[in-house]
């Protein structure tokens, strides 16, 4: 009788450990998961703050273009020549000209790095999904590698026991 308490003993603890270490593997799967959710959240965030400042710094080049070809302009007329002809308009379309592809530059350059920083979100997210089947993965192979564990130990017991059994007819 001691045997098989002894016995019973054995078995709630290898299963008090299985639940165990499948609660902490589940729980690191999910830690793993919710730090690779917030990751992605901030690479969005960052992608779209990159891509809105872009803009603003496209408007800002603008604005300065203006500036810049109205003190062209100023300057010019001040010296004497016509603003609204020849070398004046030249002068501005190249000033507007280049600051309008500085400004679709940095359009461009924003929304790339905001490509960039979705795809890296996409990829924490994929982390973190991966991680957290690979802690499921891991729980299945803990509670099968206790049921084969116990499954031996009872194996075992059994062959032990009934090997002391007597025999038909007596026998030993």
């Amino acid at each position: 009788m001691a045997v098989g308490a002894a016995a019973y003993a054995a078995y709630a603890a290898v299963a008090a450990a299985t639940v165990y270490s499948v609660y902490t593997t589940q729980q690191s799967g999910k830690q793993a998961q919710l730090n690779a959710n917030a990751q992605s959240d901030q690479a969005q965030s960052d992608a779209d703050a990159a891509a809105s400042a872009a803009v603003v710094q496209a408007d800002r080049i603008r604005r300065l273009a203006r500036n810049q070809a109205s003190e062209a302009n100023a300057s010019l007329a001040a010296s004497g020549v016509e603003t609204g002809a020849g070398t004046a308009i030249n002068i501005n379309e190249e000033i507007i000209g280049n600051a309008e592809e500085d400004a679709a530059l940095t359009i461009f350059n924003g929304q790339n790095q905001k490509t960039r920083g979705y795809t890296d979100a996409s990829n924490y997210s994929l982390a973190g999904t991966q991680a957290r089947g690979a802690a499921n993965s891991q729980s299945i192979s803990t509670v099968l590698s206790a049921g084969a564990q116990a499954g031996m130990a009872w194996k075992a017991s059994a062959a032990g026991t009934n090997a002391t059994v007597p025999k038909v007819g007596g026998a030993s």
